[in-house]
């Protein structure tokens, strides 16, 4: 089983909440669920939509074609068309008027029902549900149990009154349409998926960082970064921590710098356009060598461009932001259950290494939902890194030159310490100096961070066949459509794996280069213009990719049309 759903209209008019409704039925029933978002920058009007594919084996993208759409404006409707499969059907509220209805339209009394049954016509989802699940002939029962989970916060009258208009619909439905479906679900009983944690990317993050014990997060809100902030923000006052949103971007790196350096784990949430605010402040973490953790939603630049669409093409901007050379890290998550082990491993290496740590994520990982195993909070580790030894020392020097470039850190208020920190170049004890063979000294400190840097980091995963004839380089939040890709062309005889960066900087090389030995071509997939990680790569290691397939309109790639790029260059 494998079908996708579509919800389209206004912004408004509860969109998300007719896909948060359909999502969940199938969730708690046992199905595994990916939800892509695609909304304008607009609080009112414009078109948006949710598109819901349901699967009982593991998704991780959406597809190109939709069985089944649910149109609140006749613009939904039009949009979506041409995608629709044959046996599709388009459900749509009886006050769209067409002058010719065709075969696969479905005309219902959304609207009116909601409020002779439930009383308001903001119950119009669920009798979009209602209907929706008539059609594909889902068991009722299985229906109001996942409405049941969903309203019964709000109270038992409001359970029963969405469960009365979505069975109204349902009956309804199942009464008068008289068009087949090409998806049938009458004999489902329960799925086989026991995840029943369903998150979007950021969530993922936000409760990755609050269970590494972030003490301290500022923003300035910034599509589509805000909801990590919001989420934490929600949690501070239970796990005591600070949360200010200020009036820019650089004073939200700047108190968070502060805070660091004061002891507390900092985090910094923002896009392309607000870290572009913050480079200063970089490079003072960065001599300072003040723990940090920046996480940048990407969306499609320069300048505000499309605030509310996807794009990877701020890698080789983060990889060299801010004057002067200095180590960074920087981690790509593809999913949210591996955003929330990024999250806790970038506090770790951003303490123990005591460099900027910096989070790429993107529209599509931050707001595309999908049910995942609940996480293992008490599992979490955390590294604080090199403290200081607890008591006086009056010889205590906050840049102590060492053979890894890692010096104890201590705290301004530690009993019997003086710590001082500078942002010019300085002596061991954190005074300014313009003396040759320090500056020197404290360069090469810097740079002696990476080798061992290196060692903590993951390398990347080949998946599909080790050894194959054409090797497709991902990055980021890109896996899930370039992975399903792999697997049908598997399927159809092509000699072809995936090779996958989630730690994409500093580069690891080995596994790299062996996999640009074996393979006859390498492609880069990358969602941007410029295939900026190969770029990165060709960089570090002199190799270079055999094509390029790039996508940067602000939507996410699928699978099939990673497939048709293949084979349009001739390549599978």
């Amino acid at each position: 089983m494998d079908f996708t759903i579509n919800t389209g209209g206004q912004a408004g008019q509860g969109i998300d909440t007719i896909g948060d409704l359909i999502s969940q039925v199938f969730v708690k029933t046992g199905f595994y669920v990916h939800v892509l978002k695609d909304f304008e920058s607009r609080i009112r009007g414009g078109y948006n939509f949710n598109q819901i594919r349901v699967s009982d084996s593991p998704i991780y993208a959406a597809t190109d074609k939709v069985d089944l759409i649910i149109a609140m404006t006749k613009e939904a409707i039009v949009e979506q068309r041409s995608r629709l499969t044959e046996g599709g059907v388009i459900i749509f509220d009886e006050g769209i008027e067409f002058e010719e209805l065709e075969s696969c339209h479905l005309s219902a009394p959304l609207e009116k029902v909601a409020k002779e049954v439930g009383g308001s016509t903001r119950m119009t989802n669920a009798a979009a549900l209602g209907a929706a699940l008539a059609v594909l002939q889902f068991p009722f029962k299985l229906v109001e149990n996942a409405l049941t989970a969903k309203f019964e916060r709000k109270g038992e009258k409001v359970v029963a009154s969405n469960v009365a208009v979505a069975k109204a619909l349902y009956d309804l439905t199942t009464e008068q349409f008289s068009g087949t479906c090409s998806q049938n679900l009458s004999s489902v009983k329960k799925g086989p998926s026991k995840d029943f944690l369903f998150i979007n990317g950021n969530r993922a993050l936000a409760l990755g960082a609050m269970a590494s014990n972030v003490k301290w997060i500022s923003a300035y809100p910034m599509s589509p970064s805000t909801q990590v902030f919001q989420d934490i923000v929600s949690q501070a006052h239970k796990l005591n921590i600070g949360t200010l949103q200020v009036e820019d971007e650089l004073s939200a790196i700047t108190m968070a710098l502060g805070a660091s350096v004061a002891g507390a784990r900092s985090f910094v949430t923002t896009s392309g356009g607000g870290f572009s605010l913050m480079v200063e402040a970089l490079g003072l973490a960065a001599i300072t060598e003040t723990p940090i953790v920046i996480y940048n939603a990407q969306r499609p630049g320069p300048a505000t461009g499309l605030p509310t669409r996807t794009e990877q093409s701020d890698l080789l901007f983060m990889t060299h932001a801010s004057q002067g050379e200095f180590p960074r890290i920087l981690l790509a998550p593809k999913d949210p259950v591996e955003g929330f082990e990024v999250a806790t491993r970038a506090f770790n290496l951003a303490d123990k290494f005591q460099v900027p740590v910096m989070i790429l994520g993107d529209q599509h990982y931050a707001d595309s939902m999908m049910n995942i195993p609940r996480f293992n909070v008490t599992g979490v580790h955390v590294d604080r890194g090199q403290i200081a030894t607890a008591g006086p020392d009056p010889e205590y020097l906050r840049y102590k030159l060492t053979e890894d470039g890692v010096s104890p850190r201590a705290f301004p208020g530690d009993a019997g310490k003086i710590v001082v920190h500078s942002g010019n170049v300085h002596l061991e004890n954190g005074h300014i100096t313009e003396n040759p063979d320090l500056r020197n000294a404290m360069v090469e400190k810097l740079m002696k961070k990476v080798p061992h840097i290196l060692k903590f980091l993951k390398p990347p995963i080949i998946y599909g066949k080790k050894i194959a004839d054409i090797t497709l380089l991902t990055w980021g939040s890109t896996w899930g459509s370039v992975n399903e890709a792999v697997n049908l062309l598997n399927a159809d005889g092509v000699s072809i794996n995936q090779l996958h960066f989630c730690d994409v900087y500093p580069l690891r090389t080995k596994i790299l280069k062996t996999v640009f030995k074996n393979a006859k071509k390498v492609v880069a997939v990358e969602q941007n213009a410029t295939s900026q990680f190969a770029r990165l790569v060709r960089m570090e290691t002199g190799l270079s990719v055999d094509h390029h397939i790039n996508k940067y309109d602000g939507r996410q790639m699928t699978g099939r049309w990673v497939m048709t790029q293949l084979k349009e260059a001739g390549i599978a």
